[in-house]
């Protein structure tokens, strides 16, 4: 992800920044030395802190932090839960400072180096952005030079209304494994109105959690934008749903990357609607479920199971990238018939 001019200019231009870096003359960002990197830094992080332990769920929702690496550093610093590890930030004095963001890190985004989902997000917590404004910050603005971009039309206000009103809800999410098995994950996948406005989306999958949002619907199809909060990766999803109002089976595709070969893949994915409101359904732990399996009866996962084992594409996988030649090398030659 490329580190935005828009924050770059709020940071330079904030007054704790400011402040700090009044004693050491000229403010020329792009000749700063590390020294004053690590002053900009230790400002940042000590606000961060402050913004962490007055709203927790940045870290529990693992915004601003990887699941691994608070792991690691619940680890490090002997807390036994999240509540210790909030507890020792909020204890932590005005000369120890936790390293949300390094000086070496935000010397690399002034030298154009790419800025990580969970580091961008910690800056806008810094700045004290708005979440539902976090999406247009992360945008990266055209600068002077920039030759004008082909405008593209953006999913209405109206789609989402219409998300809104007909699709919210407990879904199951159901698609076949990328490990090479016959096997089929069902996971619990719920759509949700936030109250900022967007529909939030929640889902785990082959044990990494995702959040994201729906952007809308454009000529007949759900466009779903997630974020693995254990990792780097973002998974896109696109259902049709034609004119259906009330639907009960939802058919479409993800792509992601394959948790084996990290390399991209497109899946086959069925959502099922329930009936039912369940406030803990997004609790469900997912399932694992063989192509082998008897069923006494046509449930809704027999149903499924049987609809997706009747196709050999349900996993559309891709190599990694090559030239010209190993690629016609790879053709099974056809010896054509003399005469």
């Amino acid at each position: 992800m490329h580190f935005t001019e828009k924050i770059k200019r709020a940071v330079e231009q904030d007054y704790l920044v400011l402040n700090a870096l009044k004693p050491r003359g000229k403010h020329d960002w792009n000749s700063f030395t590390r020294t004053q990197f690590n002053t900009v830094a230790r400002v940042i992080n000590k606000e961060i802190t402050r913004e962490v332990v007055a709203n927790p769920e940045l870290v529990e929702l693992n915004l601003i932090i990887g699941k691994q690496k608070l792991e690691k550093e619940m680890q490090r610093l002997r807390c036994h839960n999240l509540y210790d590890y909030l507890k020792l930030l909020g204890n932590m004095n005005e000369y120890r400072i936790y390293n949300w963001v390094s000086g070496k890190t935000l010397q690399s985004y002034w030298q154009g180096g790419d800025c990580k989902f969970i580091k961008m997000n910690a800056l806008l917590v810094f700045l004290k952005v708005p979440m539902k404004d976090w999406e247009s910050w992360q945008q990266e603005n055209r600068t002077i030079n920039a030759k004008p971009a082909i405008p593209v039309p953006g999913f209405s206000k109206s789609s989402l209304q219409i998300v809104k009103s007909y699709y919210l809800g407990n879904y199951f999410l159901y698609y076949q494994k990328t490990d090479g098995s016959k096997n089929i994950i069902k996971t619990p996948f719920t759509l949700k109105e936030h109250e900022s406005g967007q529909v939030i989306v929640k889902s785990v999958s082959e044990g990494h959690r995702y959040s994201g949002k729906v952007m809308g619907i454009r000529d007949g199809c759900l466009y779903i934008n997630c974020q693995n909060l254990d990792f780097e990766e973002m998974e896109q999803y696109v259902f049709n749903i034609g004119l259906e109002t009330k639907p009960q089976v939802l058919f479409g595709v993800s792509n992601t990357v394959s948790v084996k070969t990290r390399l991209a893949v497109a899946l086959r994915n069925i959502l099922v609607k329930q009936k039912t409101d369940d406030p803990s359904f997004d609790n469900i732990q997912e399932t694992e479920i063989p192509f082998t399996r008897k069923y006494p009866s046509l449930t809704e996962e027999a149903i499924i199971v049987g609809y997706l084992k009747q196709f050999t594409d349900n996993i559309i996988s891709t190599p990694n990238c090559c030239n010209l030649e190993d690629l016609k090398s790879s053709f099974t030659r056809r010896v054509l018939p003399a005469g």
